[in-house]
Protein backbone atom coordinates (compact mmCIF):
# COMPACT_ATOMS: atom_id res chain seq x y z
CA UNK A 1 0.00 0.00 0.00
CA UNK A 2 1.17 3.52 -0.72
CA UNK A 3 1.10 6.49 1.72
CA UNK A 4 -0.82 9.34 0.43
CA UNK A 5 1.70 12.36 0.32
CA UNK A 6 0.11 16.25 1.00
CA UNK A 7 -0.48 17.16 -2.54
CA UNK A 8 -1.89 13.52 -3.57
CA UNK A 9 -5.79 14.00 -4.10
CA UNK A 10 -7.80 12.77 -0.93
CA UNK A 11 -8.70 9.17 -0.65
CA UNK A 12 -12.50 10.37 0.47
CA UNK A 13 -12.71 11.42 -3.45
CA UNK A 14 -13.85 15.24 -2.41
CA UNK A 15 -11.53 16.40 -5.51
CA UNK A 16 -8.80 18.83 -2.77
CA UNK A 17 -5.48 17.87 -1.86
CA UNK A 18 -4.64 15.57 1.03
CA UNK A 19 -3.45 18.10 2.69
CA UNK A 20 -6.39 20.66 2.75
CA UNK A 21 -8.78 17.89 3.61
CA UNK A 22 -8.09 14.84 5.60
CA UNK A 23 -4.26 15.31 6.74
CA UNK A 24 -5.87 18.74 9.04
CA UNK A 25 -7.39 15.79 11.35
CA UNK A 26 -4.92 13.36 11.00
CA UNK A 27 -2.59 14.66 13.91
CA UNK A 28 -4.95 15.73 15.80
CA UNK A 29 -7.17 12.66 16.49
CA UNK A 30 -3.59 11.29 17.92
CA UNK A 31 -3.17 13.34 20.47
CA UNK A 32 -6.73 13.86 21.35
CA UNK A 33 -6.85 10.12 22.13
CA UNK A 34 -3.69 10.61 24.38
CA UNK A 35 -5.25 13.31 26.33
CA UNK A 36 -8.42 11.43 26.62
CA UNK A 37 -6.99 8.37 28.37
CA UNK A 38 -4.78 10.46 30.12
CA UNK A 39 -7.93 12.03 32.26
CA UNK A 40 -9.59 8.31 32.19
CA UNK A 41 -5.96 7.08 33.84
CA UNK A 42 -5.88 10.29 36.53
CA UNK A 43 -9.89 10.43 37.22
CA UNK A 44 -9.53 6.61 37.65
CA UNK A 45 -6.68 7.51 40.24
CA UNK A 46 -8.71 9.94 42.35
CA UNK A 47 -11.11 7.35 42.87
CA UNK A 48 -9.57 5.04 44.29
CA UNK A 49 -8.11 7.75 46.32
CA UNK A 50 -11.15 9.06 47.21
CA UNK A 51 -12.32 5.55 48.15
CA UNK A 52 -9.79 4.49 49.96
CA UNK A 53 -9.43 7.44 51.80
CA UNK A 54 -13.33 8.70 52.66
CA UNK A 55 -14.85 4.95 54.14
CA UNK A 56 -14.36 5.48 57.83
CA UNK A 57 -13.18 2.84 59.92
CA UNK A 58 -16.85 3.14 61.75
CA UNK A 59 -19.02 2.13 58.45
CA UNK A 60 -17.88 -1.77 58.91
CA UNK A 61 -17.92 -2.57 62.46
CA UNK A 62 -16.44 -6.20 63.48
CA UNK A 63 -19.61 -8.10 65.02
CA UNK A 64 -19.68 -7.31 68.68
CA UNK A 65 -17.66 -4.77 68.66
CA UNK A 66 -18.15 -0.66 69.15
CA UNK A 67 -15.80 1.89 68.15
CA UNK A 68 -14.61 4.45 70.46
CA UNK A 69 -13.62 7.36 69.22
CA UNK A 70 -11.83 8.58 72.40
CA UNK A 71 -9.42 5.79 71.63
CA UNK A 72 -9.75 5.29 68.08
CA UNK A 73 -10.09 1.62 68.12
CA UNK A 74 -13.30 -1.21 68.18
CA UNK A 75 -13.86 -2.01 71.92
CA UNK A 76 -16.03 -5.31 73.18
CA UNK A 77 -19.41 -3.82 74.69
Amino acid sequence: MTQIRRNDPCHCGSGKKYKNCHQKYAGKFGKNWVYIIGAVVIAGILLVIYILFSSGVTDNPPPGKVWSPEHGHWHSP
